[in-house]
């Protein structure tokens, strides 16, 4: 048999069907899942895999045969997933969805610090207005010092050969995002009532922050990875075993590593970055698994 090669003409249209099948997938992405979603209770969860990792509802049928029927093996792994389920209902409440785009756990991060510290400002701002003898000191020290942290962060990336008119507008985002979480409480003031209504609002107000599309979600989420690259290069001979481990060992050192995996948008985190950016924002992160 005789194979003609690909024209130049066909390369082309094949390329061009391929990016726009891209692009429709990305569409119906952005169209049915926010960026990061309300609180939702954790027996949304458990009703997800109730008729099989694929989810419910219309998708009931999601991961069985042609004939709808469930098979043992199927069966085997939805009853795992229900199960972890289940077993993470009995340590949290709540869950939010974010959107799996590649950046999820980017900008998951993002979305749970910035929540978890305005939650603590709420609260040490009602344990004020009962309590004046400085308990809460050490939550209010915790945000003074991420503050600080993120405001001193251009410079501490730019160490590690990013440039700085370039990512300047980047960090300035996440700047003013902390200095939103500062201000949130100012305009309100008085009884206790009060104080709560004004956390309330605050929230929805980085809600909406954190679920406009090309706007600030995504300007942070990239910060995020450029803090996560520059602490990997500022200790690559630490990082770089763990990268050979999870195999990826054909990157030559840190720096190419970063710039394939870590740098561009839409690109999958690995446990190595996990860490290093836990490391850099000197948080603690907890990961719960749901394998089935």
């Amino acid at each position: 048999m005789t194979m003609t090669p690909e024209s130049e003409d066909d390369a082309r249209a094949r390329r061009q069907l391929t990016e726009a099948q891209l692009e429709a997938i990305e569409d119906e992405i952005r169209s049915t899942q926010p960026l990061t979603s309300p609180l939702l209770p954790l027996s949304a969860l458990a009703r997800q895999y109730a008729s099989g990792p694929g989810g419910g509802g219309k998708d009931d049928d999601d991961g069985r045969d042609g004939r709808g029927e469930e098979s043992d093996a199927e069966r085997r792994q939805r009853e795992g997933f229900l199960g972890a389920a289940t077993f993470l209902s009995t340590k949290y409440e709540s869950l939010r969805r974010v959107r799996g785009d590649g950046n999820c756990y980017y900008r998951a991060f993002l979305y749970s610090l910035c929540e978890r510290l305005l939650r603590r400002r709420g609260a040490l701002l009602l344990a004020r207005d009962d309590d004046d003898d400085g308990e809460n000191d050490d939550e209010d020290g915790e945000f003074e010092r991420l503050k600080e942290l993120v405001a001193g962060s251009l410079k501490w990336v730019c160490r590690f050969g990013y440039d700085e008119y370039t990512i300047d507008m980047f960090h300035e985002e996440l700047v003013e995002l902390f200095d939103f979480i500062e201000g949130a409480f100012e305009k309100k003031s008085g009884d206790g009532d009060d104080n709560s209504n004004s956390l309330e609002d605050a929230l929805k107000q980085l809600h909406s922050r954190l679920n406009e599309e090309n706007a600030c979600s995504d300007y942070c989420t990239w910060f995020m990875r450029v803090l996560t690259a520059a602490q990997m290069k500022s200790d690559p001979d630490r990082y770089l075993p763990f990268l050979i481990a999870e195999g990826n060992d054909h990157y030559a050192d840190v720096s190419a590593f970063c710039a394939r995996e870590v740098e561009p948008m839409g690109r999958e985190c690995g446990m190595v970055q996990v860490s290093a950016l836990a490391e850099r924002m000197g948080v603690r992160v907890v990961i719960e698994y749901v394998d089935g």
